[in-house]
């Protein structure tokens, strides 16, 4: 091989490289629609795969919340959708579950019958609704929802007020080096692959800023354990390939960061 065929071989393998990785960012949203395709099967699958998912990565929602799995606990699910609670509700079977969304998004009868509460309110006063509700919890999870919020810390200041003395908070986000991630035309893995999240959060900012209101557990970049990581890498090339990202793909790249906040008080063993 010449020279010249070798620098055009070497520039083509740069250039598909280039293009691997940071292709144009996902402008339509691969998000799926709610009003196709989310059965009751695939409701009973999701709820399987929780199961999974709560045996690989201790530091899932769903292992959270199992330690809440208690009768008189009262547990709050904001952003609800894709039937959260239903699968939630497999690890903590004897809590009760309220749900709160700005939307109805991917929700069986079944997912519904899995809360108390299931409240709807419009974005602009979400918060404000939720807080007018007069509740208090045990446990919040406010999993990858603070992204889409305009003002997340006036947000944060508000929810956690509904926590209980003793009572946790889970809050998962994309880390903040994802928006140099690769782009992906279906689900997330660029922050901006998603044209509803609003900026990235600074999540390690805010856990440090907790700590004198309770006791704090921060976790950046999360890859789960060693046999996760190794799981996820085998879809990376798919991903890069065909532009769609997995369930693992999120392990691989270290996706999401996640802080629980316990509020003080009657502290519950970690």
């Amino acid at each position: 091989m010449n020279l010249g065929r070798m620098m055009r071989t070497g520039e083509s393998l740069r250039l598909l490289r280039h293009k691997l990785y940071f292709s144009e960012p996902n402008q339509t949203c691969g998000m799926p629609r709610a009003d196709k395709g989310y059965t009751e099967q695939v409701g009973r699958r999701r709820e399987w795969i929780s199961h999974l998912k709560k045996r690989l990565d201790p530091k899932s929602k769903y292992a959270f919340v199992s330690k809440l799995n208690r009768e008189n606990a009262l547990v709050l699910d904001v952003g609800c959708g894709l039937d959260s609670v239903r699968k939630l509700r497999q690890h903590a079977p004897l809590a009760t579950f309220d749900g709160a969304d700005i939307t109805e998004y991917y929700m069986t009868n079944e997912g519904k019958k899995s809360m108390r509460h299931y409240w709807i309110f419009p974005p602009e006063i979400f918060i404000d609704e939720l807080v007018a509700q007069g509740e208090t919890y045990d446990g919040i999870i406010l999993s990858h929802v603070i992204e889409h919020v305009p003002h997340p810390k006036e947000f944060l200041d508000k929810l956690v007020g509904l926590l209980k003395e003793g009572g946790r908070l889970y809050l998962s986000t994309p880390t903040m080096q994802s928006v140099h991630f690769p782009h992906v035309r279906q689900g997330c893995l660029n922050f901006y692959d998603d044209p509803t999240h609003t900026a990235p959060f600074d999540l390690e900012r805010w856990a440090e800023a907790m700590k004198p209101w309770g006791k704090v557990s921060y976790t950046a970049r999360h890859r789960g354990g060693f046999l996760l990581r190794c799981l996820a890498w085998l879809t990376v090339p798919y991903t890069l390939l065909t532009k769609r990202n997995t369930s693992l793909t999120w392990y691989a790249f270290g996706f999401e960061s996640i802080a629980v906040i316990i509020r003080k008080g009657n502290i519950l063993s970690s």
